[in-house]
C-alpha cells in the first residue's frame, strides 16, 4: 500500500512539475516578445543572434543549431534578408552553396535586443541565488539527457 501512495504523490510531484515549467516558458517567452515587439520577432532574433555568434553559416547549419526544419530558416531568412539584417553570400569554391552571413545592421540590432534580453533575464531570475540557478541549470540538463 505504501508503494501506491508514494507512486501516487510521485505522479503528482511529477504533473506539478511539468505544468510549473510549462508556466516558466511561456511566461518567459511572452515577456521577451513583448519586448521584443519594437524590433523583430523571437524566431527571427533566434536566426540572427546565431549569426551574430557565428557567421557565415549555411541555412541547414542554422536549422540544426535551432532545432528547427530548413523551411523555417528559409522563411526566416527571407524576412531576414529583406530587412538588411543578413545577406546571403555564394562560397567561392563551390557556387552551389550559399551561406547566410550577418549584416553590420543585423550586428546593430542583435546587440540592441540582446541588452534588452539581459536586463529581463536578470530582472525575472533577481529573487534566485547563483545555488539555485546553478541547481536548475542542473536538474534541466539532467531532464534533457
Amino acid at each position: 500500500m505504501e508503494n501506491t501512495e508514494q507512486s501516487h504523490v510521485r505522479n503528482k510531484l511529477e504533473r506539478d512539475l511539468e505544468m510549473s515549467l510549462r508556466r516558466l516558458f511561456r511566461t518567459l517567452r511572452k515577456g521577451l516578445n513583448e519586448l521584443y515587439s519594437d524590433y523583430i520577432p523571437s524566431n527571427e532574433f533566434a536566426v540572427l543572434q546565431t549569426l551574430h555568434n557565428q557567421s557565415p553559416l549555411m541555412a541547414s547549419e542554422i536549422a540544426n543549431e535551432l532545432k528547427v526544419s530548413s523551411s523555417h530558416i528559409t522563411a526566416v531568412t527571407d524576412r531576414l534578408v529583406g530587412k538588411n539584417y543578413i545577406q546571403r553570400v555564394r562560397s567561392d569554391s563551390d557556387r552551389r552553396i550559399v551561406y547566410l552571413e550577418i549584416t553590420e545592421d543585423g550586428k546593430k540590432i542583435a546587440r540592441e535586443m540582446d541588452e534588452i534580453k539581459n536586463q529581463y533575464l536578470a530582472k525575472k531570475f533577481a529573487n534566485l541565488s547563483e545555488e539555485e540557478m546553478k541547481l536548475m541549470i542542473t536538474s534541466s540538463t539532467k531532464l534533457l539527457d
